[in-house]
Formats: structure tokens, sequence, C-alpha cells
């Protein structure tokens, strides 16, 4: 049978983002009968899998398919980094090399690791584009070596990512802005990521559980952020934002899948807030489901995204969003979303308390954001990648 290599981003990477995006869309290939076999080059980081009695669901995450383990050659702990570029720009490239061979079509998940293409060997490649961050950080000011030898793998990656058959994005707007990156809009193809049907449905308890866990009061008005503390991700708004509503409210400010940075938490230390924030680094699904329960509000001040999967998982967890809408993240949200312009914590200040003060506008918003998250499913994801699939097979 035909066999499909999907490339997934390495268990060290701890991006649960993308590895949701692995596990689901293999896991929904697989299962659908496309008509070809589908591999996986690597293993898939644990934290997205669900537990089953106690204990979570696959093998046990390596480093990739064989045991090969990098760290007996790169030393761990304080080189990590090292460690890290080792895997993806040695050791993982040498294992899709072997693992090509017998396959006629590749895929990889992540444009990051668009300088695998040429050990496909020749063989059709399609790349999800989740974004063209490299393209802007390589627009950006360089300050240091770490920044040039950083750029230095940008440019390789970004001059492989060229030669793909095929791409796959989330949204129209990522289409318009990689066909003009690209000067060539034929070969892509946008296909919208799901939301996991298990967010619809969490038990009615999980709030105060996950209230009482995290030391949050019960009457608190909780403000959810959800994914990485990147620059992009406009973290110092965030935080100034829930310091102007503690003036008026007792309000909690919720951080999920990723780690304060140094000046994020000087800003939280410096307005305040540092008894009233929670963090949740890496969070497996349950506790992520449980913290949209917990909150109140999602807020996405986002300065740059190419789709926005944590509009839709609030929009199944029965969550208002107020977001920038920025890049895809108007196109994911429709009408289910309050769209603050611009970068004034005052102006999203407005618009939560606005909200907080309208029921029937949450009402509203949560009814027709439960109602576009269903129409976004992982499997709808998988017919739509399997049709690209098909047409360069």
């Amino acid at each position: 049978m035909t066999r499909v290599l999907l490339v997934p981003d390495l268990p060290l990477e701890r991006w649960p983002a993308m590895d949701k995006y692995a596990h689901r869309l293999h896991d929904w290939l697989e299962s659908s009968g496309p008509g070809f076999e589908v591999r996986l080059a690597a293993y898939i980081g644990d934290l997205t899998r669900e537990a089953r009695n106690g204990r979570r669901s696959g093998a046990t995450p390596k480093w990739w398919a064989r045991e090969v383990d990098p760290a007996r050659i790169v030393l761990p702990g304080p080189l990590v980094g090292p460690q890290r570029y080792a895997a993806r720009y040695f050791f993982y490239p040498w294992r899709l090399k072997l693992e090509a061979r017998r396959a006629a079509l590749v895929h990889i998940l992540d444009h990051t690791y668009a300088h695998m293409l040429p050990s496909a060997r020749r063989r059709p490649v399609v790349v999800t584009v989740h974004d063209l961050m490299p393209v802007i950080v390589l627009r950006s000011p360089t300050d240091g070596w770490r920044e040039g030898l950083r750029n230095r793998f940008l440019r390789q990656a970004l001059k492989a990512l060229r030669q793909a058959q095929a791409y796959v994005v989330g949204t129209e707007w990522l289409k318009r802005e990689l066909a003009t990156w690209l000067g060539d809009e034929r070969r892509i193809h946008v296909v919208p990521f799901g939301v996991d049907r298990a967010m619809f449905s969490e038990s009615p308890g999980a709030r105060l559980r996950g209230r009482t866990d995290w030391r949050i009061p019960e009457d608190a008005f909780v403000v959810l952020h959800v994914g990485s503390t990147a620059e992009r991700k406009n973290v110092p708004l965030l935080v100034q934002t829930v310091a102007r509503l503690r003036a008026e409210a007792d309000a909690y400010l919720l951080q999920v899948g990723g780690r304060f940075t140094g000046d994020q938490e000087q800003l939280i230390e410096r307005l305040g807030l540092r008894r009233y924030v929670r963090s949740v680094p890496f969070a497996d699904e349950v506790t992520l489901r449980r913290a949209y329960r917990a909150a109140d509000v999602l807020l996405y001040p986002s300065l740059y995204e190419g789709f926005g999967v944590q509009v839709l998982e609030a929009f199944a967890s029965g969550l208002p969003v107020v977001t920038s809408g920025a890049g895809g993240l108007k196109e994911v949200g429709g009408d289910a979303v309050v769209v603050v312009e611009g970068r004034d914590p005052a102006a999203y200040v407005a618009a939560l308390e606005q909200l907080s003060d309208d029921v029937t506008r949450q009402e509203e918003l949560v009814e027709r954001g439960q109602a576009r998250a269903r129409r976004f499913t992982w499997q709808k994801t998988a017919e739509q990648t399997a049709a690209v699939y098909r047409k360069l097979l």
C-alpha cells in the first residue's frame, strides 16, 4: 500500500499546539481509511495524549522511532540548546532519510522543520505552514551571536520551504500572506484545524475543582490566556489589562501553556500582581479543559496569529473571547468574538467590563461560539489533508 510519512516536531520541543495537530491528524487519517498507509517519522510529545486508567496512551516518547539517544552524544542540562540543535539538524534529518525510502509522500507538519525537506529523497513534500514568523524575524534587527546563529538556521529552513510541492495553511488570510511571499498561490491549500470533541463536554464540577486547585476565589473574575508567552503573544498588555481590572474587581490572571519570561515576571511584580497570577507552563489535556472551565473569559491580544486554535477551544468550552483579531483570528472567530483594535490596555478593560455587565451579550457570544466551533472538526482536517495528498500521489 502507498505510504505517507508524517514528520512531527520532536518531543523535546514541548510545543503542545504542534503536538496536538500531529496527534489528531495522524489518528484521524489512520482511522478514516484514506486508501494509503500513514506512518510517523518520530514519536510525538505525550502532553496532548489522553490518559487511560491513570496511564497515558501510546508508547513512551523517544527521540524517534529507533533507539537513538542524542543525549549520549551531546550533553544535557546546561547544554540543552546544543542538544536540541543536534537533534533537529542532524539526527532527525538522518532518520528521515531512512524512513523516506519506503514512503511515496512526505508531510512535514511544521514549517520550522522545512530544513528537512532535502532529506525526503525527492519524494513529493507537503508542508503545513502555521505562520510566517521566520520571515518576520529575519526582517528584525539582529543583536548578538545567538540571534545570528538562529537566523542562519531560519534562512536555511525558508530556502528549503520554497521547494515543497504543496502547502497546507489554516486560514485564507495566511494563504494570502504565503502566496505573497512565494509569488504563487497554486500550491497552497486551506485546511482549517479542528477542535477536540471533549472540549464540549467537560464535567460540571470542573470549574470549582480548577479554582480550588489554583487557589482562586469562587467569585473572582478570571482572565485566561492559553499558549506560549513569546513576544507576539503580547503578554505585557495582558498583564497590564488585568492590573487595571483589579482597580474595579477581584480579577485573576490564569496563564496556561507557557512560562513567563524574566521581563514579564518583573512586570507582574512591579504592578503588584504576584498574588493574583496563576501559571501552568505545561498542561495536559485534562488540566487544559479545566482551565477553560475555571475562567470567565479568554483574552487573546496577540500581535500575529496564523490560526488561533485557542479561540475554538474557548468557544467549545462555553467561554466568551476578547481578542485583537490579528492575522487569522478574525477569520477563525467570526461574529462570535469581541475584537479590540490597537494596543491600549484601557480599550481591553472597557471591552471586558462591558461584556461582564451585559449577560445577554455573553450568552449570545457563547451560543455563537459553540455553534462555530462545531464546524471545525479534526475529521474534516484529515479528509481535506488526504485530498491534498491524492493530488500528488
